[in-house]
């Protein structure tokens, strides 16, 4: 017979529950600390400790704060923070206008714009805008299907009642609606929706000026575009693709979409026109052929980039060229396609022969140190075998990267290598390294676990329970067991935050 629900006091505190744990713990009833605490969660019913820890703190709050609470959560990454406030509390879904856009109660919605004139429009909540903004980038429309019909008839209501698709606030970053639609929860009903009602696919900013397409700062990019190129299903960027954005655009986009593994994406972009030869201000002066050798896309990929008008034998910041990458990372298809595409081969060294020989196993002795880009591409990948024959052959562990990439460790505890990690502790790597945020291996990796849904591509716009990938308590375990100090604060998925509280 299943255990009845312990049911909690009217002002609860976390901190009796955690002496509870303790006590269980020395009294022999749990191996550790964190299964107690477990233990204790399911007995009261919630699916971890940092989720009964949540409710615990909401608890003390007011019931409109605690509806502002879970706007603010389904309007950032941390839908466990919204589903667990729903969960305790169904009724907060339709408090108000702001909590009905962002749960889909669109009867609510219907009833306040009914009662109210203007309501559509008027900024409302606790972000203090416009209600469509909340509904557009609600991500409970994503990660809840249960939800998604209602939030996009919240959307067709307040369109109806004359809210502006291109509306924009200050205070919200400057993010249209489309942005949330297409660039955050990526649904291309409600995308097409937008569109239809004339949403801007250049988000109103202003057009670029061909002449100054590569300078720092300027607004080449726009947001939902850039972000719909990070998901799996292209379809929200195929529907801004077809709205027309300005052509450098399109080129500038093509950059995020290269660094996935989704060749549907990248065909999108060069089918409506992106030029692989535009070199952002971000990147180290690579082209999208450059790019995508060093971000090892198939030779079909390749091909297709070369067949927009790439050009082969350009060069970036570093003076090498695709073909000298494909030949470092010992590529075979990949070198025999742009050579007989017309790399230059006579541009390929010894240097990048013998680097192409350590990738593939084969190195005889050689000339120098490999290049640190080849260990932070190893680290990336958790190939922990070319890692250890880079070391071997005499890669610089705690080199400094002349890029914007993390450190070699700090890559692989990001996408949650514990393998990579455990190898690179083992060369000689530093632990208390810090990259160029300022941060240690430890803070990116507890960083990932929350916001690297994709170990090729990094942050993206998705949910924090979409990353899926990764052993990062094990990589957290591995960086504290080193001598990582604790970071200030502790944060991450739930099962990083268990370690480092019985850590702490």
């Amino acid at each position: 017979m299943d255990r009845p629900v312990r049911v909690l006091p009217i002002r609860p505190d976390v901190r009796f529950l955690k002496d509870e744990a303790k006590r269980r713990r020395r009294g022999g009833e749990f191996g550790s600390l964190a299964a107690a605490q477990f233990a204790i969660a399911r007995e009261h019913g919630f699916g971890s400790w940092p989720q009964l820890a949540t409710f615990i703190r909401t608890r003390r709050l007011s019931t409109a704060e605690r509806a502002a609470a879970l706007v603010r959560a389904a309007c950032g990454s941390d839908v466990r923070t919204a589903r667990t406030l729903l969960a305790a509390e169904p009724e907060l879904a339709r408090h108000d206008l702001a909590t009905a856009c962002v749960t889909g109660e669109a009867d609510v919605v219907a009833r306040i714009l009914a009662g109210r004139p203007g309501a559509a429009t008027r900024p409302t909540g606790p972000n203090g805008i416009p209600p469509i903004l909340y509904a557009c980038f609600t991500r409970l429309l994503r990660s809840d299907p249960d939800r998604a019909a209602g939030v996009r008839q919240v959307v067709r209501l307040l369109l109806a009642a004359g809210a502006d698709p291109n509306t924009t606030v200050d205070a919200y970053e400057e993010a249209p609606p489309i942005y949330g639609a297409a660039g955050v929860v990526n649904d291309p009903e409600l995308t097409a929706m937008l569109l239809a009602a004339g949403a801007d696919p250049d988000e109103g900013l202003p057009l670029p000026d061909p002449d100054d397409a590569l300078a720092p700062g300027r607004p080449w990019g726009n947001e939902s575009l850039y972000h719909a190129a990070e998901f799996p299903d292209p379809a929200c960027a195929e529907l801004l693709l077809d709205a027309k954005p300005h052509p450098i655009r399109v080129s500038y986009c093509l950059r995020r979409a290269l660094d996935f593994d989704n060749p549907p994406m990248i065909e999108a972009f060069l089918r409506h026109g992106a030029d692989p030869n535009l070199v952002p201000s971000f990147g180290r002066g690579r082209t999208a052929l450059i790019s995508a050798v060093i971000g090892g896309h198939a030779a079909r990929t390749v091909a297709r980039i070369l067949d927009a008008g790439a050009s082969v034998n350009a060069v970036d910041d570093a003076r090498l060229t695709a073909l000298r990458y494909a030949v470092r990372y010992g590529e075979r298809e990949i070198t025999g396609l742009l050579t007989a595409r017309g790399g230059d081969p006579d541009a390929v060294t010894d240097e990048d022969r013998w680097m192409g020989a350590i990738s593939t196993g084969d190195a005889p002795p050689g000339p120098g140190r490999p290049d640190l880009d080849l260990l932070e591409r190893a680290a990336e990948r958790g190939d922990v075998e070319l890692i250890n024959r880079l070391v071997h052959a005499g890669a610089d562990v705690n080199g400094t990267s002349r890029g914007t990439d993390l450190p070699p460790l700090h890559a692989a505890a990001y996408r949650g290598h514990r393998d990579a990690v455990i190898a690179l502790l083992a060369a000689g790597v530093d632990p208390t390294t810090l990259n160029h945020y300022g941060g240690t291996a430890l803070q990116a990796a507890v960083f990932g676990s929350e916001h690297c849904t994709d170990p090729r591509g990094g942050i993206s716009m998705r949910p924090f329970e979409e990353v899926t990938h990764g052993d990062y308590p094990g990589v957290v375990a591995a960086l504290l067991a080193a001598g990582t100090p604790m970071p200030d604060e502790i944060a991450g998925s739930p099962a990083v935050q268990e370690l480092l509280h019985r850590h702490a």
